[in-house]
């Protein structure tokens, strides 16, 4: 080998050699040393917004930088999901994941442009919200058993009891859809277009019942506009202590609702995701973010961050079975 070739042949070796090193330490320099984008793939002002905005400003306390929110809603959390799991693996984009768009969407869509487990380094999750069996004035039923009895009377009607929900293939429509197979009664599904107009349709008697967002729903409940049934978590709310679970109602399988964590774009530095791991799980144990967060009816999580991709892993499993009871699918 000549010594042009030689010096080449050494240069690009050093280069091989260098990358990485350089790599590696700009993943162990001071993280972070620029904003942080959290991406909210929701409006602004839904109970997502205002969670990850509480819990963001104090991890920003902790890491010692600023996490801003950015949403970017639309397809069901698809699409803020899918520019996340394409950003840079750098620890600077993060994604609010839930499981519309986790758990959900693997099912519901022919052709998903990302992969919810492969594509995401899944950090911790942040608390899950239980979702609300609420009735409307277009019931009489004051508690579950009344209003069993009710919904069956009418089931081998021609005018079944009907429910709204935000949607065809939508978490509250799934629940819905649940609620039916469980119980054997004759229902009738009208989607809406979102929860907001579903729930006007509840509170003008378009409808007789549905499942709501716990966050949504307490509001209505707590104006005596609708009345609270059941929740569909493991355990009661400590926001609404008086209403008891689907389980304690005799359904103990109905353990529904939605959840929050963080996740970054597959293959961010394992220092960082740890950095931002240890910040959640010390922004969770905050006094005043545990407050503000069980007011909205979240219950943080019983378990540590590096348990959230199993966590995921199985409620793509779950929410998945329920996609196919109820035959939804989208393009």
């Amino acid at each position: 080998m000549n010594p042009v070739n030689r010096r080449r042949a050494m240069q690009a070796l050093a280069g091989a050699v260098l990358v990485p090193a350089l790599a590696r330490m700009a993943s162990a320099k001071a993280y972070p040393d620029q904003p942080v984008k959290v991406i909210n793939p929701f409006p602004p002002g839904g109970s997502s917004d205002v969670i990850v905005r509480a819990v963001t400003a104090k991890m920003s306390e902790f890491l010692g930088g600023s996490l801003y929110v950015q949403n970017l809603p639309g397809a069901g959390g698809t699409i803020g999901s899918d520019r996340a799991a394409k950003s840079p693996p750098d620890g600077y984009t993060l994604l609010l994941s839930n499981n519309a768009s986790q758990a959900i969407a693997p099912s519901l869509y022919a052709r998903l442009p990302y992969d919810p487990i492969k594509d995401f380094d899944h950090i911790g999750l942040i608390g899950t919200l239980p979702n609300v069996l609420l009735v409307g004035p277009a019931v009489k039923a004051t508690n579950f058993q009344e209003f069993l009895a009710e919904a069956r009377q009418r089931s081998a009607t021609p005018n079944p009891m009907a429910y709204g929900s935000g949607g065809n293939g939508s978490s509250l429509h799934l629940c819905g859809e649940y609620f039916r197979h469980l119980t054997g009664i004759n229902t009738l599904h009208i989607p809406f277009k979102g929860n907001a107009p579903a729930l006007v349709a509840l509170l003008g008697g378009e409808t007789a019942f549905q499942f709501d967002n716990i966050t949504t729903a307490i509001p209505q409940i707590r104006a005596n506009k609708v009345r609270a049934l059941g929740v569909t978590s493991a355990r009661r709310s400590s926001a609404l202590p008086d209403v008891p679970t689907m389980a304690e109602l005799g359904y103990k399988d109905f353990v529904l609702g939605s959840w929050n964590g963080l996740s970054a774009p597959a293959g961010t530095p394992a220092d960082i995701v740890d950095a931002v791991a240890k910040a959640l799980t010390r922004a969770l144990a905050d006094p005043a973010v545990a407050a503000q967060l069980t007011q909205y009816g979240m219950q943080l999580p019983d378990f540590p961050p590096p348990g959230y991709r199993a966590f995921v892993e199985s409620e793509i499993k779950r929410w998945g079975s329920l996609v196919r009871m109820t035959g939804a699918k989208l393009d």
